[in-house]
């Protein structure tokens, strides 16, 4: 479009453009989640196709072996093994696509994070670096390999399979480049934030899996039903309690469990896969953490063998773990430890404080004054740490603790939130500061770096400049004196610095109008 020549429309159309481009980079939390609980339902559904299709592979085994179906099961099993390959190779090599991407927008190897709300990672890495042409090829050239394998599942599964390789459509009325390819790669991944990009790979990969099934579906149709084969048993014995006292009643449950040993059950608790052993069980061993009452979601999937259908069981079990007598941690603050500060601890044994000793798990530990102690988390030791307290050097009794990072400060220009401020007060700042707001701790957090721009009557165009640390120096101490009323200044990018030594980009930043 064409700026006007009047100077304060000018100045209006450029401010609207650039407020337009700060909304646009910050994608609300809402969307974000919804692109995560999606991601999480696919990712859920490639597991339990996984398994289904697994059972059909196992099926063949037994099929192969038996005189009746021999024949054409050597004729089958081949080309469901072909399948199962091509299938696996597709599917990890998107599982590659996730972890280049996650790396694109600044993973941490040791928790994880990665910033899933950026909006540049996916255009640099599909578009710019090509990554999108080696995508399609690779989901082009899957689908024509399946295909490939057999001229009569070709014509009777083809134009059921998921995966889709046109343009999508677009109802924003953007128009096509004429590049089949390079339309592709920008409907799904041109300025899209990454954990929307890895919710589409995920969608690819359930594409793939289902896919997979169909063809392998195929396949065991030729031959015959899933023969599913009870050849294990198992005593299935339950007890309603393990602790009772005088009087109470014990409910004793038992059965037996049949199994098929090439087509197991897959166990799970809290989200963790849990090895089944010969018979189908599962058994696991873990340490129960600290006092009060927990939870665990046990899921137990399986193929029915009536239907053949996929079919999933859960159930939560409860338990409670008491406290040790006479021992008692509690944190004086917070409910968790945060690493890089001091964490208070008030701890009891039943004994004389001059007795009493106690070590960390993930840290240091350092008594103060009688029962009061400062726990100290090192670097990178997040999850569950434990508390072990000592009376004469004797173990007497542990608690768990959560460890967790300091949450992300909040920056401001000196005291003054964002908004409309005075021209006079703004400058007198100095620069920014970074600083826990509403906490228990006080956590010294040093600013790094940011961009600092603006816009104005007499700055018309925006050009953020990079300001090293917190007060304003350089380029950026120029354009604050330059500011007049009437000006519209943009913070971005603050990186900053915690207790814990670790840097961090802030995932907002600040936004001031001057008066």
């Amino acid at each position: 479009m064409s700026l006007p020549k009047e100077p304060r429309q000018k100045m209006i159309n450029i401010m609207y453009l650039v407020l337009t481009a700060l909304l646009a980079l910050n994608v609300s939390a809402e969307i974000l989640n919804a692109f995560k609980v999606v991601d999480n339902s696919l990712r859920e559904s490639n597991a339990v196709l996984n398994t289904s299709t697994t059972g059909i592979y196992s099926s063949f085994d037994e099929l192969i072996k038996d005189p009746k179906t021999a024949e054409k099961a050597a004729i089958w099993k081949p080309k469901a093994d072909q399948i199962r390959v091509i299938a696996a190779e597709s599917y990890d090599l998107l599982e590659g696509f996730k972890l280049a991407l996650k790396q694109e927008s600044d993973l941490d190897p040791e928790t994880g994070v990665f910033r899933e709300d950026n909006i540049d990672a996916s255009t640099r890495y599909f578009d710019q670096k090509g990554n999108g042409k080696i995508l399609y090829d690779k989901l082009a050239e899957f689908k024509s390999k399946l295909l490939a394998i057999d001229p009569e599942m070709a014509a009777q599964i083809g134009g059921k399979l998921p995966l889709n390789l046109e343009v999508p459509k677009s109802s924003a009325g953007n128009t096509s480049t004429g590049d089949e390819l390079k339309d592709w790669t920008k409907s799904y991944f041109h300025m899209t934030p990454t954990v929307a990009s890895l919710t589409i790979l995920s969608k690819f990969q359930n594409d793939i899996k289902n896919s997979e099934n169909l063809a392998a579906t195929f396949c065991i149709n030729q031959v015959g039903a899933v023969k599913l084969i009870m050849d294990k048993f198992e005593p299935l014995v339950g007890m309603s309690s393990s602790y009772l006292m005088p009087g109470e009643e014990l409910t004793i449950v038992a059965g037996l469990g049949a199994f098929n040993s090439n087509v197991k059950p897959i166990v799970s608790i809290d989200g963790r896969g849990i090895p089944v052993n010969a018979n189908g069980v599962a058994e696991t061993k873990f340490n129960v953490g600290g006092t009060g009452t927990r939870t665990m979601n046990v899921s137990v999937a399986y193929i029915d063998p009536n239907t053949g259908e996929q079919k999933t069981i859960s159930k939560k079990i409860d338990y409670t773990v008491g406290a040790p007598s006479g021992v008692a941690v509690s944190p004086d603050k917070m409910n968790v430890l945060y690493i890089g500060v001091d964490n208070p601890l008030t701890i009891t044994a039943g004994a004389g404080s001059e007795k009493v000793s106690a070590q960390f798990s993930g840290g240091s530990i350092t008594k103060v004054s009688g029962n009061k102690y400062i726990v100290k988390p090192s670097a990178g030791n997040y999850g569950e740490h434990t508390v072990t307290v000592l009376v004469e050097g004797k173990a007497s009794g542990k608690v768990s603790f959560r460890v967790k990072q300091l949450p992300n400060p909040t920056a401001l220009v000196g005291n003054l939130k964002p908004g409309p401020v005075p021209s006079a007060s703004f400058k007198a700042m100095g620069g920014i500061i970074a600083k826990l707001e509403d906490s228990e701790f006080d956590a010294p957090f040093e600013v790094v770096s940011y961009k600092i721009g603006a816009i104005s009557a007499d700055i018309p165009d925006y050009a953020p400049v990079e300001n090293k640390g917190a007060r304003w120096d350089g380029a950026a101490a120029s354009l604050i004196n330059r500011l007049k009323p009437g000006a519209l200044v943009a913070i971005t990018d603050i990186m900053v610095k915690g207790p814990d030594g670790r840097v961090r980009v802030l995932p907002s930043g600040l936004s001031y109008n001057l008066k």
